[in-house]
């Protein structure tokens, strides 16, 4: 007389249940997946043209976009971070060196000479210093760093590095907005710069025609400046 089927399939039940026992399912069973090792500030992110970039010349800017854009991805920051500063500013550190240096010293010199903002705007005037309201946008990372640091409202920066030379700023008030990249500053920028802005972007685009990366962290080639040709 034959078996009777239903005997066999609670049998069958009861093996899928139990630990380690994948019983009748022939579903695979869900695994957690590995995270990718964080880099060390050391590794190398990108190299371009001779030029190693570390996360270390990354880092403290993300943290910095971090508060204000936490819903975009570390990649798009890192992004924004290689194109907007760190690239060209390592571009221009090797082609302008003298240039540089004789900017930095000039701004070294009124820093010496002006240690709050009211100083800092009284004894710039030659050197074309610009007040306005900026936005985190309207200038460079590292600047918009220093006068958006509540901390720092009324003094004066050292010389802040930027693609074009070097700046002093200086906080005199800071509007905080409903939302934080709306934040608006009463600010005194002092330029000490081998170049305009315009004509450093020229500069910056006929670079990029020529440049491509030699080696690029493989868990960040979507970091890459779009423009940036990858091994």
């Amino acid at each position: 007389m034959p078996s009777h089927p239903l005997p066999n399939l609670l049998a069958c039940l009861l093996l899928a249940t139990m630990p380690g026992c994948g019983g009748c399912s022939k579903d695979p069973s869900a695994r957690t997946p590995i995270p990718a090792p964080v880099p060390a500030p050391t590794d190398r992110l990108l190299v371009v043209d001779g030029i190693v970039i570390t996360f270390a010349d990354v880092q403290p800017f993300l943290d910095y976009l971090d508060t204000i854009y936490a819903d975009h991805s570390r990649r798009t920051k890192i992004r924004r971070i290689l194109d907007e500063y760190v690239l060209p500013m390592r571009l221009a550190q090797r082609a302008f060196p003298e240039q540089r240096r004789e900017q930095l010293e000039r701004a070294k010199a009124l820093r010496g000479v002006a240690d709050n903002a009211v100083e800092l705007q009284a004894k710039a005037a030659l050197f074309h210093p610009a007040r306005k309201n900026w936005g985190r946008r309207d200038v460079e990372l590292p600047v918009s760093q220093f006068l958006f640091d509540a901390t720092r409202t009324g003094a004066v920066s050292d010389p802040i590095e930027v693609p074009h030379g070097y700046k002093l700023v200086a906080a005199l008030d800071l509007a905080e907005a409903a939302v934080v990249g709306d934040d608006l500053v009463d600010g005194v920028i002092v330029p000490f710069i081998t170049h305009d802005v315009p004509a450093m972007a020229r500069w910056y685009d006929e670079q990029k025609s020529n440049l491509s990366a030699s080696w690029i962290h493989p868990d960040y080639r979507d970091a890459a400046p779009e423009w940036l040709k990858l091994p």
